[in-house]
């Protein structure tokens, strides 16, 4: 099961109903990271890690003669089943030991690795899943993402962000080579402080903390005086895409 630490943090399983009508970073990252989808006739079996509601699940779809979707949250997997009943759904611990090691072509997970308190520890479980020759496939948020919440807040956040060095430094120390490895960072806009933060809750990717009215009041008026501009208030999220290989 997932960890009380990961679960003081993100709150998926409750939020599958608001998810993607919110998840328009989530929904673009996903995009961006199926670019680099290899074609059927280098890939037979796909395992995708935290699926969620099938942002990513969607661009694998077709593409390959086997597919796993799986998830750790059951109301998440149910609703990506009955969006797309031909691909086969399980529950997984992503973070955790796999049963079916060595029997997988390509692994991939969108927006999940940010998640993982042992980096390290998950690439190498996942780095069993893949035959010798095959490939993991990564979309995930680095250092810099949210700067603004951060700067208005002050305080540290409970997401452990990483740079893109120390991701490579975290393949590498779990056997994995990057074969290709990239980074962009986008600013999304939103009309007023209270959309934005409306948008981080109802993706479930909020920390469950007791703030008093007058302490969310003065979030929201420095959010806005600090980082609004002729589009509206904004936030700035950095994405990193890696396809990675054993390296031995």
């Amino acid at each position: 099961m997932i960890s009380k630490q990961q679960r003081a943090v993100a709150a998926f399983g409750k939020k599958v109903i608001s998810y993607e009508a919110h998840a328009m970073v989530q929904d673009d990252a996903a995009d961006w990271l199926a670019q680099w989808l290899p074609d059927g006739q280098d890939c037979h079996n796909c395992l995708e890690l935290g699926a969620g509601t099938g942002l990513f699940t969607r661009h694998l779809v077709g593409r390959y003669p086997h597919i796993e979707a799986s998830d750790i949250e059951p109301a998440m997997v149910a609703l990506c089943r009955e969006k797309y009943p031909a691909v086969a759904h399980n529950l997984r611990d992503a973070w955790t030991t796999q049963h079916d090691a060595g029997l997988w072509d390509l692994v991939t997970a969108s927006s999940l690795l940010q998640w993982a308190s042992k980096p390290t520890e998950a690439m190498q479980h996942w780095r069993k899943l893949i035959k010798p020759n095959g490939r993991i496939l990564v979309g995930f948020f680095i250092e810099p993402s949210l700067p603004e919440m951060q700067a208005v807040t002050g305080t540290e956040s409970p997401l452990v962000w990483r740079d893109a060095d120390r991701w490579r430094e975290i393949f590498h120390a779990a056997g994995l080579v990057p074969v290709r490895m990239e980074s962009e960072s986008k600013r999304y806009h939103y009309p007023s402080a209270l959309d934005f933060w409306k948008s981080i809750h109802s993706t479930g990717t909020a920390v469950s903390r007791r703030i008093s009215p007058s302490q969310m009041m003065r979030f929201f008026r420095d959010y806005e005086l600090q980082f609004r501009d002729a589009e509206g208030v904004y936030a700035t999220w950095t994405f990193c895409r890696a396809e990675l290989k054993p390296d031995s």
